[in-house]
């Protein structure tokens, strides 16, 4: 009989699937400090559309004050999420996605 030892188990691994994420960095995991410092900041939200979501994680905003296209990544595939048309707010400085009672942490691309 053989004894297998598991492999090990790091943030990478378990990075591997975007609902198992415990990676707090931009575009992981949103931590509960980042959720409520975008919060008590209301000035620094901008309201936007999907125009695209990819697999790989990028999504594609059109925000609304002026047209202009955004590119932030996530590290889950959110292409069912936010389907193109979806209404989402972006907070730039902390890097939240929010859509409906959603939150997702975005890094700019």
């Amino acid at each position: 009989m053989s004894l297998r030892t598991p492999g090990p188990h790091t943030v990478h691994t378990v990075c591997e699937h975007g609902v198992m994420c415990v990676d707090d960095r931009a575009g992981h995991a949103v931590t509960l400090l980042r959720a409520r410092l975008a919060h008590l900041a209301p000035q620094g939200w901008t309201d936007a559309r999907v125009l695209d979501a990819r697999p790989d994680g990028v999504l594609e905003l059109e925000r609304w004050s002026d047209g202009e296209v955004l590119r932030v990544w996530n590290h889950a595939d959110l292409t069912e999420a936010l389907p193109a048309g979806s209404v989402v707010a972006l907070h730039g400085a902390y890097g939240v996605l929010a859509a409906g009672d959603h939150r997702y942490n975005v890094a700019a691309v």
